[in-house]
């Protein structure tokens, strides 16, 4: 499956979320460079990212729309039914926190975690009163991908005492 026509068919849905398309690519690309999985997964986890938000901006939107979207975009390509099962399973569990998670679970949900530390991503979560980054960091499954979100999070506090002066 060709990966810009996926962008392009979710594109007009995943707009109308707060962090639209653009937050989309960042998680998989995110995803591509840090949680490599098997090639013959690749096409399953690359589609379940795309489609992962494209309910709504809600997780309840998400989980209930989400999949039906998707699936009516997977049939139109002609996917086969249990692709289309796989990939909406993903879409409707994408925010849960599984004791034993599958892989391809595993990269959407670190994927999707790490965004958040973003330099687009980070002011919008870090303006939320009481919000808890270590939390956050500590529901990343992988190490990589705890360790990159405490690299990020130095990152984006070191950036901030910058441009506030030190403060």
């Amino acid at each position: 499956m060709d990966i810009d026509e996926l962008f392009a068919l979710a594109a007009p849905h995943l707009e109308k979320n707060d962090f639209g398309v653009a937050h989309t690519k960042r998680v998989f690309d995110i995803a591509k460079q840090n949680f490599p999985v098997k090639p013959e997964l690749q096409e399953l986890i690359f589609t379940a990212i795309i489609f992962h938000d494209i309910g709504g901006c809600t997780i309840k939107e998400q989980y209930e729309k989400g999949p039906q979207i998707a699936t009516a975009i997977l049939e139109k390509l002609g996917c086969p039914r249990s692709f289309i099962g796989q990939v909406c399973e993903l879409i409707s569990t994408h925010h849960e926190h599984p004791e034993n998670p599958s892989e391809l679970f595993r990269s959407l949900y670190d994927s999707d975690k790490l965004v958040m530390f973003s330099a687009q991503e980070y002011p919008y979560y870090n303006a939320q009163e009481g919000f808890d980054w270590d939390k956050i960091v500590n529901l990343i499954y992988s190490a990589k991908g705890r360790e990159l979100a405490k690299e990020s999070l130095a990152q984006r506090r070191k950036e901030q005492k910058t441009v506030h002066g030190g403060v």
